[in-house]
């Protein structure tokens, strides 16, 4: 009877670790009233000429999975978009995410890149660009297709490597503006 009580007592504890390990990941990602998340920035003027360095001047992470999408915090899949100085075009792929303790590593599709998403309080995301190896000021770390020409941002050293998104309104993402 000893025996079968420590049993109960393990397997319980393991549930509970494991249903905690995805806290971070139904607390970022899960379905809120508003349907499910977007992270969006759009920086001002005065943003930009603060930080004259910085090339981005819009950025999102947008979460929907579809109705019968399987998706954990083992492997989920995210849209990122960004949008440059000198363009109103907004670049935008796919990335697969995965859980790392209180953080997402997340890739790009095609090499594109890698960065990963931290979350912030009150609901937001820290997302830092992930150097590759590449230590010339030329070399982008984020590289997408747009609807007539690549683009790409993070050069090691410069202002595009640390963003930080509210969650916003579902529309924001849907439309790619405030």
């Amino acid at each position: 009877m000893k025996l079968i009580a420590i049993a109960a007592a393990a397997s319980t504890i393991l549930f509970a670790g494991s249903a905690s390990a995805d806290t971070p990941f139904n607390d970022t990602f899960g379905r809120i009233a508003g349907g499910a998340p977007c992270y969006f920035r759009v920086y001002d003027a005065g943003h930009m000429t603060a930080h004259a360095r910085q090339t981005v001047t819009g950025i999102m992470i947008d979460y929907s999975p579809g109705e019968d999408a399987s998706y954990s915090a083992a492997s989920f899949e995210v849209s990122f978009g960004f949008r440059l100085k000198r363009s109103e075009e907004w670049f935008s792929g796919p990335a697969t995410c995965k859980q790392r303790g209180a953080s997402f590593s997340c890739a790009l599709e095609g090499d594109g890149g890698l960065f990963t998403l931290t979350p912030g309080k009150p609901g937001g995301l820290q997302l830092a660009v992930v150097n590759r190896g590449g230590t010339g000021k030329k070399d982008d770390q984020i590289n997408l297709e747009g609807t007539s020409s690549f683009a790409g941002f993070g050069k090691p050293g410069g202002d595009d490597l640390v963003f930080v998104l509210p969650r916003i309104d579902r529309s924001a993402c849907d439309n790619k503006r405030l």
